[in-house]
């Protein structure tokens, strides 16, 4: 007799973007429009195929029909026509005689006979000379992209898993990631991205592990399969041997008994060797996140990123908003609570506010562009955030300003919100922190103009690079170009300081160069007191501060003033945080 081999193990490498070390099954969560596989069924199956279509129709049907009531509701009918249209492609009764045909005829499952149907009705439409018919193949793979997604069973307002999983996708987006139940998720592993890349945020922000650029896994693997994901290496192991699991488990306890020492003074306050303190926060974005954030130490919420509450619930009515965020805000007293107002656009598209895709979305109607052009959807968040400062500290920040006018236009519609508010009887709080983030290097270069009109200004660095360098975060082809220490990115980062210096209010830092350790002294020797970091890297930013002397990293600051090429200025600050602090390298 044979006797069946263990399944081999495999190893893929990518690029580690978040610590720790997760052992459990898979779920691939595939692109919407992966072509199924061709499965055969017996015959007495075919009912039960056909139960399946039936039920993705009808979740489908429920679904555009809401998108059409609140289009409807907020641009007029002409957009909300568009799902008219999406209705009648839904409920032609000639697709559904035709799919069961196949069904019954070939034995095939349900998934693929749709699919190679409607992937023949796009084709013949995309071939079509005239154009509004051409533009009709969008409306139809819109369709079908729903109708799939329901029939593989990702119902993405439903839990999606019964027991803890890694998930493997190849592009993870915020809309995905909103509509995950996150209570069950282990670890992302991720064919693309980069260490600023959504998926490397919200898995610092979660505290789990993650590795993307893993090229090729979402073809190789299945949901089911068994994998150990470490996120520090960077590896994705697939059938891991008993051998490979107990290495892992001796090297985590090392790694836990070192992490111990930097979490035994988390929430003392960080000061300087010379006493000058560093107020260390936290970013998240999610309700649940409260404890996390209490435990980890940090001395406040310096970036609470709303847009992810919005995709949860995009229908939220101002009592909901009020509601979550003053949830936020009481279980955080007497922390302060930073919210930045929707930062929708870029890479977090709402469906409903984008009928059109943009050539360019990161250069297109995002952050504040789009709530100044929204402005019902902008004032009902307003509204919300100052019931929410009754509760405790409150900040507002403004996204992606590109110059004073604009949050000037904010303030003003948040002046009319509180005197709304006042007006109806509802309590506001006599004064609340306003601030702007600087991201673009226009606001930047203006940033003088801009600390005269707010309470505080928040450099949000992931952007602020990219916008400067003219290079896409998220692409592989000019991912070296993504330097944190370019000149120019430090000097727009020095000109911020200066300016909310002078005009006497706050600066702090909320993009990814803050959790960078290699960058601390750096950071501090341009002069920045705040710092808000991802919740796992809190003890350890400020046991790096506790490390550093201002004297020194001033004059770090000043040498790489004087240097022309960034990976001399990163080595620069690496070697004072590596003197300083080399027990944070091990």
């Amino acid at each position: 007799m044979f006797k069946s081999s263990a399944p081999l193990e495999k190893i893929w490498t990518g690029a580690p973007v978040s610590n720790g070390v997760a052992h459990a099954v898979v779920h691939v969560l595939k692109d919407q429009f992966d072509e199924p596989d061709q499965d055969s069924i017996m015959p007495d199956m075919v009912a039960a195929e056909m139960a399946r279509l039936h039920a993705a129709l009808d979740v489908t049907r429920q679904e555009i029909e809401e998108l059409q009531r609140v289009m409807g509701g907020e641009s007029g009918s002409a957009e909300s026509e568009i799902f008219e249209t999406h209705l009648l492609i839904l409920q032609d009764s000639t697709i559904l005689k035709q799919t069961e045909k196949t069904v019954r005829e070939q034995c095939v499952c349900v998934d693929w006979a749709y699919y190679k149907l409607m992937c023949k009705h796009m084709n013949a439409l995309r071939g079509l000379d005239d154009a509004y018919l051409r533009e009709r193949f969008l409306d139809v793979k819109d369709v079908t992209q729903r109708v799939m997604r329901h029939l593989r069973g990702e119902l993405m307002q439903h839990p999606m898993f019964d027991e803890p999983v890694i998930v493997v996708a190849h592009d993870l987006t915020p809309s995905d990631t909103v509509q995950l139940d996150r209570s069950k998720v282990l670890g992302f592993a991720v064919e693309t991205g980069s260490t600023v890349s959504h998926a490397a945020i919200i898995a610092r922000s979660l505290a789990i592990p993650a590795v993307v650029k893993l090229h090729g896994i979402c073809e190789e693997l299945h949901s089911g399969d068994t994998v150990l994901l470490d996120g520090e290496g960077g590896l994705l192991i697939l059938n891991p041997t008993a051998e490979t699991l107990a290495r892992y488990r001796s090297r985590e306890e090392q790694a836990e008994r070192r992490e111990d020492v930097f979490q035994l003074e988390r929430h003392a306050q960080a000061q300087t060797v010379c006493g000058r303190p560093i107020c260390v926060g936290v970013n998240a974005e999610f309700v649940e996140e409260a404890e996390i954030v209490q435990d980890c130490g940090a001395e406040e919420v310096g970036l609470f990123r709303t847009e992810f509450l919005h995709m949860e619930n995009p229908n939220a009515t101002e009592d909901d908003l009020a509601e979550s965020y003053s949830r936020v805000v009481r279980s955080l007293a007497p922390k302060r609570v930073v919210f930045r107002t929707l930062d929708l656009g870029g890479d977090k598209v709402d469906e409903r506010l984008a009928l059109e895709p943009e050539p360019n979305p990161f250069l297109g109607w995002r952050g504040i562009r789009l709530s100044l052009g929204l402005k019902p959807l902008f004032k009902r968040q307003l509204r919300a955030l100052l019931r929410a400062g009754m509760h405790g500290s409150v900040g507002i920040m403004f996204p992606m300003v590109s110059g004073v006018q604009e949050v000037l236009e904010a303030k003003a519609i948040l002046s009319e919100c509180a005197d709304e508010l006042t007006a109806e009887g509802v309590d506001v709080p006599d004064e609340i922190e306003v601030g702007a983030m600087i991201e673009i290097p226009s606001a930047a270069l203006s940033a003088d103009l801009i600390a005269a009109e707010v309470d505080f200004l928040s450099l949000g660095t992931n952007d602020l690079i990219q916008y400067t360098i003219a290079v896409d975060r998220l692409n592989d082809r000019v991912a070296g170009l993504y330097q944190p220490t370019h000149p120019a990115v430090l000097r727009l980062i020095g000109m911020s300081v200066q300016a909310a210096r002078s005009a006497g209010i706050r600066i702090g830092m909320c993009g990814e160069m803050a959790s960078d350790l290699t960058l601390t002294p750096l950071m501090i020797g341009l002069g920045l007191n705040e710092l808000s970091v991802a919740s796992t890297q809190v003890a350890r930013v400020k046991h790096a501060v506790r490390r550093l002397a201002v004297k020194e990293c001033e004059e770090l600051a000043a040498l790489a003033a004087k240097q022309t090429s960034p990976t001399e200025i990163l080595h620069l600050s690496r070697a004072v945080a590596e003197r300083c602090y080399p027990e944070l390298f091990e």
